[in-house]
Parts: structure tokens; sequence; C-alpha cells
């Protein structure tokens, strides 16, 4: 995999390859030359068994739906597919998945060294080949390319989708900014910085799919029917329950939320063996849900109940809701985001957390009043989690960003009851409809606080940290003077640096 720094190997200037050249023979002086555009082959197999009757596309935009205008191809016997990818699009092969839908109805041709019959669909899913962010050549369009897709490249790229979601969070009040967007062909073509993440993502996951069932990289890409790899026939049939039931209640997810047609909905079903050793259950099967509706985000994981009931629950990890909403003065950009947090422990108690946030930006400073719960309640069921009340909140915090010069600036400051300013600002909670509060007193007590990165901090806290982020460096500090320099290498690895004065630095766990 490459991993150094992306670099576009296509050029436009290559422009369209002319047919007819020469003129004809009776020497018309007039004899028009027909340009004919050009086009990389793209060939391989769509594999479960071989899969006859899918349909194979490029995602350029991210959205995991087959558009009109994404190349697109229906696979044949022995699930060959041949995609042409006008030169336009060609770029995207770069950055773009390449995904098969498979209808009920098409034909899977099983295995007969595996003992597998061949059979006919009869719930649709998709496979998926995650992006190479390997350069397109002028070669690869003479000689074309070769992907298979299986259900073991798409475990990949399901892990790799399990990193697009902070794309989504970092939205902060703009609900346009999505997750789909960090996906489409064109964002990643001009965000080195993301494809770089994601590199290191891919990179991640087959190295943990290596270890968990024991494949190397190269079987994990292969056609491993014609190679008559039954290690890798297996995995991938193993892979392919979790597929088939995370599609179907994607499907299910869909049409419950077909109200918000830019909703983001993810379904991932898949084993987890840190899962099963903390939870104490052997080779147990896992359901993440996770589902941005702009403004409003719901986030489930749960145990599924056995291979044979993967549409059954049989308790939820972890289940978090928050919902962001315009709120107060608009002149200064008002919002209000309440978040609703649910864990549960090994002994079976759930953790209930609650947490509401309330912000503004003025003059290119981000100010924000936070409350929150103590984690450390518990509750002997899920249901029986109090996230209603917000009247007596455990803990309190300021957070301020700003930016100067090519730097950003952020600055966290935690109180708790010991604190004398754990009671400032004391009818600042339960912000769900409490519209009348005056902004401007906020912004003046937060702007007291030594916020700014050279400020020293001389206020009781119960513990602060600030950051510093210029470029490719993140710096952070807390109260008990822990400094940590992170930076991005040219090959998209991070070096981890730490201080006890800023200035003096040694590679972390030295």
């Amino acid at each position: 995999m490459i991993r150094s720094k992306v670099t576009l190997a296509i050029s436009l200037a290559f422009g369209l390859v002319l047919s007819g050249c020469g003129g004809s023979s009776s020497g018309d002086d007039n004899q028009s030359v027909t340009p004919t555009a050009k086009v990389l082959t793209v060939t391989g197999k769509a594999i479960d068994g071989y899969i006859v009757g899918g349909t194979v596309f490029l995602d350029i935009n991210g959205n995991g739906k087959a558009e009109p205008n994404e190349p697109q191809k229906d696979t044949e016997e022995g699930g060959d597919y041949t995609l042409d990818v006008p030169e336009e699009d060609a770029e995207c092969l770069t950055y773009s998945a390449i995904i098969v839908d498979v209808p009920a109805g098409a034909w899977d041709e099983g295995s007969e060294d595996e003992g597998v019959e061949a059979h006919e669909v009869t719930e649709p899913y998709q496979i998926v080949l995650q992006p190479t962010f390997e350069p397109i050549t002028e070669e690869d369009f003479t000689n074309g390319l070769v992907r298979n897709i299986s259900p073991l490249t798409t475990v990949v790229w399901e892990a790799i989708e399990r990193s697009y979601p902070p794309f989504a969070q970092n939205k902060g009040n703009n609900p346009n900014d999505s997750a789909s967007n960090a996906k489409h062909c064109h964002y990643l073509k001009n965000h080195d910085q993301a494809v770089q993440e994601l590199q290191q993502e891919i990179e991640d996951a087959v190295n943990g799919l290596v270890q968990f069932y024991n494949l190397s990289a190269d079987q994990m890409y292969a056609d491993f029917i014609a190679d008559k790899d039954s290690e890798a026939f297996h995995a991938a049939q193993d892979i392919m329950k979790g597929l088939k039931a995370a599609y179907k209640r994607k499907t299910d997810l869909r049409e419950q939320y077909s109200d918000y047609p830019n909703a983001e909905i993810r379904v991932f079903v898949h084993r987890n063996p840190e899962l099963d050793e903390y939870f104490q259950v052997d080779n147990g099967w896992y359901r993440d849900e996770i589902v941005f509706l702009g403004t409003e985000d719901f986030i489930e994981f749960s145990k599924l109940q056995d291979t044979n009931k993967l549409d059954k629950i049989d308790f939820i990890t972890s289940k978090f809701h928050e919902l962001g909403q315009e709120w107060n003065d608009q002149d200064k950009n008002g919002w209000l985001s309440v978040r609703k947090d649910a864990y549960r422990d090994s002994d079976g108690k759930y953790r209930c957390a609650k947490n509401e946030r309330v912000s503004f930006d003025v003059d290119g400073i981000h100010y924000e009043l936070g409350n929150g719960s103590d984690s450390d309640v518990l509750a002997d069921s899920f249901e029986n989690c109090n996230f209603d009340d917000f009247s007596n909140p455990y803990e309190r915090n300021y957070n301020l960003r700003y930016k100067d010069s090519e730097s950003i600036y952020s600055a966290e400051f935690y109180f708790r009851a010991e604190q004398s300013r754990f009671t400032e600002l004391s009818e600042w909670k339960e912000f769900e409809g409490k519209n009348e509060l005056d902004a401007q007193q906020m912004l003046d007590i937060l702007v007291l606080t030594p916020y700014k990165w050279e400020d020293e901090v001389n206020i009781d806290t119960a513990y602060w940290r600030k950051r510093k982020e210029e470029g490719d460096v993140q710096i952070d500090v807390d109260n008990e003077n822990n400094w940590q320099r992170a930076t991005k290498q040219a090959d998209g690895t991070i070096l981890y640096e730490c201080s006890t004065d800023g200035e003096n630095w040694r590679e972390c766990g030295e």
C-alpha cells in the first residue's frame, strides 16, 4: 500500500485518442476524423461464490448507491465484470470504492471444491472494494486494471467506514457537513490529509483482519475460489453472514428514516474478540448502528443473540443520542446540543451520562458552556437510565476556541462543586426552552478566563487543558504540566513526543 503523499499520475493533456488517422484512399481533403474518448477498463470478479446478475459500479459520490452518471455494469458467468470508466472519471478509481449490488434473484455459483451448491440469492446485499489511493497511470489506460471484490475486501471497507463518523461529528453547527461529503471522490482528491488518514486506516484494518482470520493480505484480494483457498473461502462465508445481516438492518433503517433523504446510515455486524473477553461470551456477534440526521445523531452498539439470530439483540452494549438546534441569539450563532449516553459494564450494570452544551461565536472566538452528569451513576438496565433531569450537574466546563495567524487554539476549563466558579452562571442549565438567557452575560464571564495559549492558568479548576494546532503539528498541555506534541510525518504516520516544560521533547514512552 502506498503511504507517501498521494500524487496523481493522470494528465488531462493526454486529450483524446483519434481514430481513422491518415485519411481516405481517395485523397478526399474533407474526410473528417472522429475522436474517440479514452476509456480505462477495469475487470475482475464478484465473489461470494461467483455472483451472476449483480451490478458493479464506481461510487464516485460516496453514497453507496449506483447513480445514473456513475460507471456500472452487470456481473456475468463466473462472476466476471468489465467496467468501462471514461477518462473524466478515471481519477476517481483512486479515491472511490467499487461496489457490487447483489439483488434478490441474482445467482451465486457456489463452490464445488467446498461443497457449496449454486443457489439463487434470496436477500439483497452489497460487497465492496475500498479505494486503493494508488495513482492511475497512462499504462493503466493501455493495459487495464484488475479488481476482485469479495466479502474479504468488504470487511476492510467496513473497518474504514468506521473512521468516517468523525467527519460528520466535526460538523460544529453546520448540518450540511456530512460523512458522505468526506467520501466524495472530489473531496478526497483535494484533501491530502484525509487521504493519508484513510491510507493508515486501510493498513490498520488489513493488519487486524490478517491477525484475526490468519490470512495474508494477498489472500484477501485474490480470487480464492480459483486458487482453491479453503481457508479464505470459509472466512469469507463467515464474514458474509454479518454483511447480509447488516445490509438488511440498514435497509430497514432507511425505511424508518425515509423522511430524512440526506440521512447517513451505517450498520456493521461483526465479531470482536475484545468484546467477547470483556462481556465474557464465546465467539459473539455484535452490531454497530450509526445514524446521522444532520442535527441529530443516534448510535447504538449491541451484542446479538447468536449466528442464527443476527436480527435479534441480546443486550445493548452502549447507546448515544445527540440533538443539536439553533438556540438563543442567532446574531451570535447560538447553538444548543444535548447528548445522552449509556455504557454497559461487564457486570451488566449501565453507566448513564448526559451532557448539555450551549455556544456562541463572536469576533472570531467560539464560546461554549457545558454541564455534565456524574458518569459513575449506575442503573440496572438501559431503560432505567435517567436522562431527563439536568437540574443538578456534576461538572461544568468552559470551552473557548480561536484562530490567530495560521494557528488554531483552544482551551477547556472544568469545575466541580469544590471550585467557587462552579456556581457562576448558576441559572445556565436546563437550556431547552430557556431562550431568554442573556448571551452577553455568558460571554463576559468566559472571556475573563486565561484561555489564550500564552496565559498562565491561575484559576481554581478541577482540571484544564489547552491545545495549539499549526499545520501538521498539534501540541497539548494540561493542569499537571503534561505536554504532548503530535507531528504528522510525510508517510502519514504520527510522531508523539512528550515534555514537562514544552521546550525539551522526547519520544513518548522513552
